[in-house]
């Protein structure tokens, strides 16, 4: 039997032992755990067992000679004072279910018995969570089963667990959390549904690009219901735990306004932030969105590892596939961490160029028409919004080859490398003034370009962006990003000295890999350099204000000690001369 109120006084109190003795049920007294518990009224009470307690509560007070009234109550005894309700801030917020512990519930908030009844047909996993989230948000939750004695013990005892009829009849908003392929089998709920709002929570199996979705098949089903599709891109996790630890946002879309509303009056109560998608059309994006592999990541992936396939081949045919060619050298044990190693530089630096060049070409198009307002092309769009992505996946490679710099002296190689070097080299040689000049720059500058890199990709995080103004947010990600650009293409540079001169570097006549890698750093960094030039900059300045070639529009913009770093259209002195 699960524990009640009454199990867990001493047996010498008098009030419990009256109720006892009156035929009375003690107030949370619960079936055994194999049984359903009884569906309660939304009273809470019958009118029968308040009668019973009125007149209960009379004798007693008869009995004890304490006023009787409609406020008046009975002066508690040394014993009664234990059965008074204890207070709401003493009870846990998490409680065992029943006398195991087997199951954690959430303190639910005061429901108030005027609101909403929230339906729940199913009983997986997201409906335990949900009705979890329902409950502590305060509402009354009814959950239909097909087997309700089966699937009473997993939810939280402040929800009812009953039939998906009764359920359905009980509800007035009723989330549809079962599985899409058997939706026809809530065809019977049909009258009891009509004129009821119907969350459909489902997701594919795999992407639907066709149509028609589940939300649109299931409003054929009910054509008498107000289908709402919604909570299909949370998990069950965020539900549980609340939207603390996950996303906030619920994407919804329907064709009843009125339905839509009333569901986003929900989640702002459970602690989502409701967005509203449109009609119910958009439902077939909705579902397909959570099956979705990193779609934005698709592109800058696909390139950064290009880029090191090349780099790694390119790589691989001078420093290892040379000597073994020429001179019969076998150095294929470079493969794992020295071929590695020198690919991931050139592929964080050729990456991060490609962070700024689709800007470029974005102003030079711009300067070309004379205008702001065309549309770029389809390609260079996509290129303009996956800036953040090659962003990150520069900064990746970074980190790797730092971490693989620090692990070059461990190597058994290495040592062994450097002890043939020290019986070669002679006492007066050893030091050499300029690669140790060379060494101690290329070191200093590569870790100022990592911190750069580390700032913008720590700033590129939403949660952090979120924290700063559009202003700052510009200066970090481009004018420390293009300071950025620059220490990794001067610690390139150091790092090639005069080895670009020298003709035994360039192994089947290629060119050493920095040098490869440091054609579009410099051509980026010129670039931007050209549209920093007074007339350049001037002209574009007044093309992103709203100036077009073709309307010669007289534009003068503000001078610099009066900008206060927001940008300021009233500084438009004329009007359109050739029209008139």
């Amino acid at each position: 039997m699960r524990g009640s109120i009454s199990d867990t006084k001493p047996s010498s109190c008098q009030c419990c032992d009256r109720r006892r003795s009156a035929g009375q049920r003690t107030p949370t007294a619960v079936g055994s755990a194999g049984h359903t518990r009884a569906p309660q009224p939304r009273s809470f009470q019958s009118p029968d067992t308040k009668t019973h307690q009125l007149h209960t509560k009379k004798r007693t007070d008869e009995k004890s000679g304490d006023a009787v009234g409609p406020h008046a109550g009975p002066v508690p005894s040394p014993h009664q004072h234990m059965c008074i309700m204890p207070d709401e801030m003493a009870r846990p917020l998490i409680r065992g279910r029943g006398e195991g512990g087997c199951f954690g519930r959430l303190e639910a908030s005061s429901s108030q018995p005027d609101g909403p009844v929230v339906g729940i047909l199913g009983t997986g996993d997201f409906s335990r969570s949900l009705a979890r989230r329902l409950v502590a948000s305060g509402y009354q939750v009814v959950v239909g089963s097909r087997n309700p004695k089966r699937s009473a013990a997993l939810f939280p005892e402040e929800a009812e667990v009953t039939s998906q009829v009764e359920a359905a009849n009980q509800a007035d908003l009723v989330f549809v959390a079962v599985f899409p392929e058997h939706h026809s089998t809530l065809v019977d709920l049909k009258p009891a549904l009509a004129g009821k709002t119907l969350v459909d929570v489902s997701n594919g199996l795999s992407i639907n690009r066709d149509g028609p979705s589940n939300a649109e098949q299931l409003a054929e089903l009910f054509p008498e219901s107000s289908v709402v599709k919604g909570f299909n891109t949370i998990s069950a996790w965020t539900l549980q735990v609340g939207p603390r630890d996950g996303s906030r946002q619920i994407l919804l879309c329907s064709n009843n306004s009125l339905a839509k509303s009333s569901v986003m009056q929900l989640c702002r109560r459970m602690g989502f932030i409701p967005v509203d998608m449109g009609l119910l059309s958009s439902s077939l994006e909705l579902e397909n969105l959570p099956l979705r592999l990193f779609p934005s990541w698709r592109g800058p992936v696909i390139c950064t590892l290009s880029l090191f396939a090349f780099f790694y081949v390119y790589n691989f045919l001078r420093d290892v596939l040379q000597p073994f060619v020429t001179a019969r050298k076998s150095l294929f044990y470079k493969m794992p961490i020295e071929v590695v190693n020198a690919t991931l530089p050139a592929v964080a630096l050729v990456t991060l160029s490609l962070v700024y060049l689709p800007g470029l070409c974005g102003a030079l198009l711009q300067l070309w028409w004379g205008t702001k307002y065309n549309r770029f092309p389809c390609w260079l769009d996509r290129w303009l919004t996956s800036r953040k992505q090659l962003g990150l996946c520069s900064f990746f490679c970074a980190a790797l080859h730092t971490i693989y710099s620090l692990c070059l002296p461990l190597r058994k190689s290495a040592r062994f490398n450097l002890l043939i070097e020290s019986k070669r080299v002679k006492e007066e040689d050893v030091w050499v003034e300029a690669e140790v000049w060379r060494m101690e720059l290329y070191l200093s500058v590569g870790i100022m370009a990592l911190g750069l890199l580390s700032l913008l990709a720590v700033t590129s995080l939403p949660s952090v962006a979120n924290t700063i103004n559009w202003r700052e947010f510009s200066f970090i990600q481009s004018t420390l990003g293009y300071c950025a650009l620059f220490a990794a293409t001067l610690h390139t540079l150091l790092y090639g000295w005069d080895r670009a001169f020298d003709l035994a570097r360039y192994r089947f006549f290629l060119p050493p890999t920095f040098a490869l890698a440091l054609v579009l750093p410099i051509a980026v960094l010129l670039g931007r350099l050209a549209l920093l030039a007074p007339c350049v900059a001037r002209r574009l300045g007044q093309i992103r204000r709203g100036w077009e070639k073709s309307r010669h529009i007289r534009f003068a913009l503000p001078e610099d000690g009066c900008r206060n770093g927001l940008d300021d259209t009233s500084y438009v002195h004329g009007l359109v001369d050739s029209c008139q």
